[in-house]
């Protein structure tokens, strides 16, 4: 299956975040500190946009970019500045967002400095951490600014006040049970352990013949976390390569040639996380009786491979940073 071009990348500044949610497939929380430079992030955003013939969409966003407003700003106009192409949006969950005038200068900073879209995270995780009328002002003033067009909430029902969580725990629990069901969640990181469990569970033979060959080679979409390692968009913690030790486009073309020959990778592409979990199994992982889906089980099996002392000297650091498996 060929590997097609990377055309679509975050570029994620941080794994920094002022929320803990317990739906954050990339485990941030404000005990994370890591921050790429601006000098880093400028390199990756270089590399990214040279290694695809038809250039390279790019989106900033977390762990929470405007935790570093500078920095955030400083990006988009140096990367205007070289012309490297589309800032095609930037994420935040509007933390920031109290003062009206602190609101404008920045989104009409980042107009100026070309950003496409903002999009903003709306949903009961968020709001535990982050008022609602904090994302409400965000997204009004972004509007009458951008266009309604140039704003993108996620979702617009939560913003509106649907999944309000209560502040008993018995309430929070079945509010955000039902909010699981609604299958907005990608069931990696943390929201694997917290947000699955609420879920209705299929035994693992049940997932078998489901290979992975379209979303890690067909998806266009990579990530590059802030030590430069590459990760499909979805795939927090199965990396492709180390942006620091080489271009983006030898990343990728060390990946179309080898891809079979990578135990994570390769077995994944060939049988899903069925078969991964069959190679675990050589180290004694036993699966448990259900899981919310592929991308569930996945998790826990590289959970697994990342903290067992056997399979990591085999493995080589195609699962990474450790700290997100809890090594």
């Amino acid at each position: 299956m060929p590997l097609k071009h990377w055309s679509f990348a975050g570029l994620m500044l941080t794994y920094w975040c002022n929320a803990r949610c317990s739906s954050c497939y990339l485990c941030c929380s404000p005990d994370r500190n890591e921050w790429m430079s601006l000098e880093q992030a400028l390199g990756y955003w270089r590399s990214l946009s040279s290694a695809c013939p038809h250039g390279c969409r790019i989106h900033l966003s977390g762990g929470e970019p405007f935790g570093n407003w500078e920095l955030l700003i400083g990006l988009a106009r140096a990367a205007r500045q070289e012309g490297l192409g589309p800032l095609e949006k930037v994420e935040t969950n509007a933390f920031w967002a109290t003062d009206e005038a602190v609101i404008r200068r920045r989104i009409e900073a980042l107009d100026e400095a070309g950003m496409g879209k903002l999009t903003i995270s709306a949903d009961p995780y968020h709001q535990q951490f982050v008022p609602r009328e904090r994302p409400v002002l965000l997204a009004e003033i972004a509007k009458q600014i951008l266009g309604a067009h140039r704003v993108q909430v996620r979702w617009l029902d939560c913003l509106a006040g649907a999944w309000e969580v209560p502040a008993d725990q018995a309430g929070r629990a079945e509010v955000l049970a039902s909010y699981a069901a609604t299958g907005r969640d990608r069931w990696v990181g943390r929201a694997a352990a917290a947000v699955a469990c609420h879920l209705q569970l299929k035994r693992p033979e049940e997932l078998d013949d489901n290979p992975c060959g379209e979303p890690l080679l067909r998806s266009r979409h990579v990530h590059v976390d802030p030590q430069g390692r590459v990760m499909p968009g979805t795939c927090a913690g199965l990396v492709l390569g180390q942006a620091c030790q080489g271009t983006i486009a030898e990343i990728w073309q060390r990946l179309n040639a080898d891809y079979t020959n990578r135990p994570v990778v390769g077995t994944l592409v060939r049988g899903g996380p069925v078969a991964l979990a069959k190679l675990a199994g050589e180290y004694g992982f036993v699966p448990g009786p259900g899981y919310a889906g592929k991308c569930h089980l996945c998790w826990e099996v590289r959970s697994f491979l990342a903290t067992d002392p056997r399979a990591r000297g085999r493995l080589g650091d195609e699962l990474e940073p450790a700290w997100l498996y809890g090594r």
